[in-house]
């Protein structure tokens, strides 16, 4: 009986060799090494599911400790809101001890539609980083692409030299704004692409419509060949970095254009880079080529959005004339921002609680050491009476 194929070339070399990046997804860093990803991403929801877990609870006593020397003064509050940012960068400084190459750090998603909100908190985790020693280079601040965190990155790109990752991108829309506006990296949420349309489909009397979708078809990916498209047609050099991947195979399916016709970059948690590992390779080759559909679709001249010196009326007004026809974005980008934000007020919660139990220690330890002296101050009043 002949023996099964004892190949190495696996799915996730496959990826590499088509000349994509791979970044991991994920906050828990020990899990990551063996894939040997470039860059990586985080965000809130990614820190808080580590560091519910004791291996990496440590992490927020250090940034309460870091919060309590900064501020010792400061309110709760106030102390809760530098340790929280103090989380984030430090986990992103444990990754790129681990990788080559960049780490993104997310805003406070709950800060999505304030445009000078976006801009204080990318500062400042941009100046934690840099107490850290960690180069400008090897950071991308994680922004919503909103109209106001679009705005937010051309000033951070354009004035600040600081490098943006817009993520929450659903449609063509967004993707042209953000390259327009200067970003360095946009990413494409595949599978909740795919969702947005399947729920469409639902509404309108065909459920099931896509369920033996053939993955070229894949909405998701087909938007990602359509933002490639429109990059090379305009000259945009923001790179596309998929990430919200549902399987191995869409990862594969995207890979076939490789970079010419798809992605920059795919960032994926340790269980997809798995399953890409476990998947026998394929050598894709070089002959994508645009579906006639992919290229129809598309407009001779962008339209203008944002400039690199920033939003006009007319652009901002365009770009929520478009939005709205694409419909898309204005329905998943608040759906995405509120989960985010969930898992947000739970990790502020329990930096919070850490802060407050610290609070009451030390008040404790306040308190006994003025009841000690007072009582050593008594003790020599009757000495010296007797």
């Amino acid at each position: 009986m002949a023996l099964p194929s004892t190949s190495t070339f696996t799915a996730l070399d496959a990826v590499r060799e088509a000349g994509i990046t791979i970044a991991s997804d994920g906050a828990e860093y020990n899990k990551i090494g063996e894939f040997h990803p470039i860059d990586a991403t985080t965000n809130p929801s990614l820190v808080y599911a580590a560091v519910s877990s004791p291996q990496y609870f440590f992490l927020v006593e250090e940034a309460v400790a870091y919060a309590y020397k900064r501020i010792p003064s400061g309110s709760v509050q106030e102390k809760t809101d530098l340790a929280l940012d103090h989380l984030l960068v430090q986990v992103g400084a444990k990754i790129l001890s681990i990788i080559p190459g960049r780490v993104s750090i997310s805003v406070d998603p709950r800060l999505g539609f304030s445009y000078e909100a976006i801009l204080r908190k990318s500062r400042s985790l941009i100046a934690l980083a840099e107490e850290l020693h960690i180069p400008r280079s090897r950071v991308l601040i994680k922004i919503p692409a909103t109209s106001a965190g679009i705005r937010a990155a051309q000033i951070l790109e354009s004035q600040d030299e600081v490098r943006t990752n817009m993520t929450l991108i659903f449609s063509l829309v967004q993707a042209i704004a953000c390259a327009q506006a200067g970003a360095t990296v946009i990413s494409p949420f595949i599978g909740r692409v795919k969702d947005w349309w399947a729920a469409r489909a639902e509404a309108e009397g065909n459920p099931g419509a896509l369920a033996n979708q053939p993955l070229s078809e894949h909405p998701g990916i087909k938007l990602v060949h359509r933002i490639r498209e429109a990059f090379r047609r305009f000259g945009y050099d923001t790179q596309i970095m998929a990430a919200g991947f549902r399987k191995p195979e869409e990862i594969v399916e995207v890979s076939r254009a490789g970079r010419k016709g798809g992605v920059d970059l795919v960032t994926l948690p340790p269980d997809l880079l798995d399953g890409l590992r476990k998947l026998q390779g394929e050598h894709f080759g070089n002959s994508f080529q645009p579906s006639s559909d992919v290229t129809a679709s598309l407009p001779s001249s962008a339209p203008t959005y944002f400039t690199r010196d920033g939003p006009t009326e007319e652009g901002l007004a365009a770009f929520d004339r478009d939005s709205k026809a694409e419909a898309i974005s204005l329905d998943k980008v608040p759906e995405g921002l509120e989960k985010f934000s969930a898992d947000t007020t739970k990790l502020e919660n329990l930096v919070k609680n850490l802060v407050e139990a610290e609070n009451k220690v030390r008040s404790l330890k306040s308190a006994a050491s003025s009841a000690q002296q007072n009582a050593m101050t008594e003790g020599r009043r009757t000495v010296h009476v007797l």
